[in-house]
């Protein structure tokens, strides 16, 4: 988002303001950030919460993160949206017609068709839709105003006469009051529904039914205030207002002789006082109606940009402006927070406020970047400028000291009071310096004036005969100045003086022993550190303690020096490592500066809260900075100030909601009301969901977090990320659950909940298993009643069952190791991409042919189930970017290749060396496949290196299903040969620790 903020020009008379300006802070949004159009014609809010606006070139859907466009609604332009009562959005488009979304599955149905093609113009446009609270939805086009009864869908029609007999040629916009009278706002006039007769009543204009309304005008949108009166825009006729109580109206055309007004809107300024914005076809106006004052906001004039809509958002205090040129976002609640712009007329600006001080005998003084310094008096909102003679200079500090304002600079110091015109430079602390760069200064208890000069460090001075003090040896000053500049200075109600330093920390003066101590030098402190060591700004709390702001952090520190309580970046609490200033208020939290806004910290919760502009800070990074106990905090900024209710904003922290924005599945948008489960077929188990909080806030001031219950329990914290993905989730029943947090960390009051089914295939799913068995069992039963009538026969029956149970088992492999590698496939390339994603896909090719061919054959030779195995473990450490090495050692003798075994006996535990002994990991991995020929038997092993069986990680409960089908297979050749068996032996190194497993298997080859 591009931030724009701008001040209005108001006359002054003297240096004394008339009025408060307006100063307004603008969010920018446009085809840069997304949205369809720069040509915003219609803005308005669904039920929950979203935003949508009708642009040139579609209509779409904003949640604060991203636009939404609807692929169903074609290109073309939408001059308005509404919902009706059950939620349901209705829009025209020009393209299309008369259109409604449905809130939930966002299928949009054409309910009336635009018909460019036919003789009538009545049914060509469908324009202004608008839904009152009747569900009745109001169109107009450029020859009467237009009813849709959505419950009967039917279409009624009210024509405007012409003088001359026909039809008039007009356009109409539509709204509805608070009192739910429909108005219909026309280029003839201003006209009401009359419900009980059908139809349309004017009450301004030519055919207008009080007499003294009947006037020409054209009229353009309207809306109503709080007060009940309606504002208009006119064309060619000014800003109108009018009543309908008393039927009144009046037209202000002052201000507007240039410019046709398009819309008006009541909403706030930036202090909370009512103003009615007026969109014109040159830009935004600011009328305050009370003191009838009306401001031009030059950021829109000075471009031209048209007014097309405004929205007021009241449950998040924004007002929408639609234009030509985008929306620009204002954000007018801001409770607690006020703002006082510098009038122009008083000093050359842009002007930054540097420091801020109370003055004696009322107001205060302002330190100001060049020119001078101001005087302000808040009660009569009265500026006057003091100049520094022929000088200009940058004020670091003002000071009042004996009745007079110092202020500090980088040219010297200056004094004066209210009633001199200009300041004078104070000699006394200039003649005896070399460097006139000075900081800061102070009387202290004793009448001792001191002065911090930036590199020559600190002077003491009598100001009664302006004679320099010595109060300690030339090689302690020294000291304080050797790598090091003052920053600051402050007295505690002990009578210490203390100096804020950088890049060397904290000191305090011990006048006993005329010596300066670091703090950090402290034995109390052994262990303790500040915030940061480069103090930029120090204050003293009611208690007596010492609060210094610095590079990445703040602290507090008691009178003997102890460092009591700090809050820095290492800790994470803190959104920026430059801390300028801070105060301590009543209920003992923190109030500092920082260059991303104020920070609000408390110590007994250690909680820290953050103010910007979206609070109504002017801007994140305020210069000047006073706190007026008990309740204000003052900041100074260029050309303004604001001014905190500290009580107010301490207390107003609103809990934030949280909404799904949009569920995203394979990359296809999916809409679905929350409320149902969203059920996703196996083939569909990567889903993405987006999150908004739906109250517009930068998505820095917003944080989320998420569990996801039947796969892990635990909260996962997202951070600003407003978006979580899953892929490859097992079939299951999940439920997701997401909380959102502000920049205060107040969390949602409720978490949103999404429960998410997904299907597994037929093949997965117990019906299927419980089939296969009931089928398998039926079919030996079949044939034992059949073939069993001796115990011959018995015998070769048990032969035959375990040939039949050997093959069952064997069916159910190829696809289980089918799957895995589909598994690996899909995951690399989730993961990778290009050259080596096609590198292993030609790989993976050819394993799944080998798989294929393999697949026809109960048996293959022991020579081509090693190739096999070969190719899958090669495959194995492609993907895992070849982390383990890998080694086959077969004997080669004939007979032990050429022998028939069942194609898929290694590959399981192969696959388990891989994943849960070798990939857990850390260091050397190895794996080492042997085959050896013993007395007609085979002699197998698989050999890793890894983490060992107890310490693999494993679901709890996983049972590998290859693993179970070779047992039984193993099973199957034990009723052959009773020397057939598996083994697993766990490894252990020289002191005992776990050194991987080995799996040795024992395979007859003669009865396979």
């Amino acid at each position: 988002m591009r931030i724009t903020g701008f001040l209005i020009l108001i006359f002054l008379f003297g240096g004394r303001a008339r009025a408060q300006m307006p100063v307004l802070t603008l969010e920018h949004l446009t085809t840069k950030e997304g949205l369809p159009s720069n040509d915003v014609w219609c803005l308005n809010k669904d039920r929950k919460g979203f935003l949508w606006i009708g642009t040139g070139r579609n209509l779409c859907r904003y949640d604060g993160y991203s636009f939404l466009r609807l692929d169903s609604l074609q290109l073309g332009y939408c001059s308005g949206v509404s919902t009706d009562s059950k939620g349901d959005l209705y829009t025209s488009v020009d393209t299309r017609g008369i259109a409604r979304i449905d809130h939930n599955t966002m299928e949009v149905s054409t309910l009336v068709q635009n018909n460019y093609d036919d003789q009538d113009t009545g049914n060509d446009l469908h324009e202004q839709g608008t839904v009152d609270s009747y569900d009745q939805m109001w169109v107009c086009d450029y020859t009467s105003v237009q009813r849709y009864d959505i419950a009967k869908k039917k279409l009624f029609r009210y024509t405007f006469t012409a003088s001359d007999g026909g039809d008039a040629y007009q356009y109409a916009s539509f709204f509805e009051d608070r009192q739910r009278v429909l108005w219909i706002v026309s280029e003839l006039g201003l006209y009401y529904f009359d419900r009980k007769h059908d139809k349309l009543v004017c009450v301004l204009g030519s055919a207008a039914i009080y007499p003294e309304n009947r006037i020409n005008i054209r009229l353009s949108r309207g809306s109503q205030d709080s007060e009940g009166n309606l504002w208009i825009g006119g064309y060619e006729y000014g800003l109108v207002k009018y009543s309908p109580s008393d039927h009144s109206f009046s037209i202000r055309k002052a201000g507007f002789e240039q410019n046709d007004v398009v819309c008006a809107r009541e909403s706030r300024d930036e202090n909370g006082r009512k103003v009615i914005f007026v969109g014109t076809n040159d830009g935004v106006s600011v009328y305050y109606t009370e003191r009838n004052e009306l401001y031009h906001l030059p950021e829109f004039y000075n471009q031209g940009i048209r007014i097309k809509d405004m929205y007021d958002d009241v449950a998040n205090g924004i007002l929408w402006i639609g234009t030509s040129n985008g929306i620009f976002k204002y954000r007018y609640r801001n409770n607690g927070v006020r703002t006082v712009a510098i009038p122009a007329s008083v000093v050359r600006q842009p002007v930054q406020v540097t420091s801020i001080q109370p003055a004696l005998g009322g107001g205060y003084w302002l330190g100001l970047s060049h020119s001078g310094v101001l005087h302000w008096l808040p009660s009569e909102n009265r500026f006057k400028l003091h100049r520094y003679g022929q000088e200009e200079a940058s004020a670091n500090k003002v000071r009042t000291i004996g009745g007079k304002a110092f202020v500090f600079t980088e040219k010297g110091i200056f004094t004066g009071d209210s009633k001199s015109d200009h300041f004078q430079t104070w000699q006394a602390g200039k003649e005896p310096s070399r460097n006139f760069d000075f900081r800061d200064g102070l009387l202290d208890r004793k009448g001792r004036l001191w002065i911090a000069n930036l590199n020559e460090g600190l002077k003491v001075f009598d100001p009664i005969t302006n004679k320099e003090l010595h109060l300690w040896a030339p090689e302690q000053g020294r000291k304080l100045v050797h790598q090091n500049y003052i920053k600051g200075i402050r007295e505690t109600p002990d009578g210490r003086i203390w100096i804020a330093a950088c890049s060397q920390g904290l000191f305090f003066f011990d006048e006993e022993k005329a010596v300066f101590t670091n703090i950090q030098e402290l034995a109390i402190n052994k262990g303790r550190r500040l915030g940061g060591d480069c103090i930029n700004g120090i204050q003293v709390a009611p208690d007596g303690s010492i609060l210094v702001a610095s590079w990445g952090g703040v602290s507090r520190i008691a009178p003997n020096g102890l460092i009591r309580d700090s809050f820095d970046f290492n800790s994470g609490t803190l959104k920026d490592t430059y801390c300028a200033d801070i105060a301590e208020t009543p209920d003992g939290r923190f109030w500092f500066s920082t260059n991303e806004g104020i920070h609000v910290a408390d110590p007994k919760t250690r909680s820290v809260r953050y103010l910007t502009t979206i609070d109504g800070l002017r801007s994140n990074a305020p210069v000047g900075f006073y706190y007026n106990a008990p309740g204000e905090l003052l900041l100074g900024y260029i050309n303004t100030l604001n001014i905190l209710d500290v009580k107010q904003l301490g207390s107003n922290v609103r809990s934030p909601g949280i909404m799904l924005a949009l569920v995203e599945v394979k990359g296809k948008k999916r809409f679905q009301d929350t409320a149902s489960e969203i059920v996703l077929q196996p083939d569909e188990n990567s889903v993405n969901f987006s999150f908004t909080t739906l109250n517009f806030e930068p998505s820095s001031q917003n944080r989320f977090s998420y569990q996801l219950k039947g796969y892990d329990d635990e909260w996962i914290d997202i951070g600003n990320e407003h978006t979580v993905s899953f892929s490859n989730l097992p079939a299951s029943s999940y439920t997701l659950r997401v909380r959102s947090s502000n920049a205060s960390g107040v969390a949602s009051r409720q978490p949103l909940v999404i429960r998410l089914i997904i299907r597994p295939y037929f093949t997965n799913t117990w019906f299927f298993r419980v089939l296969v068995g009931l089928t398998i069992a039926a079919l030996i039963v079949a044939m034992m009643r059949w073939r069993v009538d001796t115990l011959a026969e018995r015998n070769r029956l048990d032969l035959q069952i375990t040939e039949w149970r050997l093959k069952a088992l064997q069916s159910q492999m190829n696809p289980h190791f089918l799957f895995n590698s589909l598994n690996s496939v899909q995951n690399y390339l989730l993961t990778n991409r290009g050259v080596e994603g096609a590198k292993y896909l030609s790989k993976f090719s050819k394993l799944v042919r080998r798989i294929m061919e393999n697949s026809n054959h109960q048996y293959l030779s022991f020579e081509k189930i090693i190739d096999t195995l070969r190719m899958y473990v090669e495959i194995e450490s492609f993907r895992f970017n070849h982390e383990f090495a890998y080694t086959f050692d077969i004997e080669e003798n004939d007979v032990l290749l050429d022998a028939q075994l069942p194609p898929m006996l290694l590959q399981p535990y192969v696959e388990n060396a891989i994943w849960h002994g070798l990939m857990p990991k850390e260091g050397e991995k190895k794996l080492t496949i042997t085959a050896r020929l013993s007395d007609r038997h085979i002699i197998c092993t698989i050999a890793d290196n890894g983490v060992g069986r107890d310490f693999a990680p494993r679901t709890e409960g996983h049972i590998s299903r290859g693993q179970e089908m070779t047992r039984g297979i193993f099973e199957a050749l034990r009723q052959k040969d009773s020397e057939a068996r598996i083994e697993m032996i766990d490894l252990f190194g020289d002191q005992d620790q776990p050194a991987g497993t080995m799996v040795k298997m024992i395979i007859p080859i003669e009865n396979v």
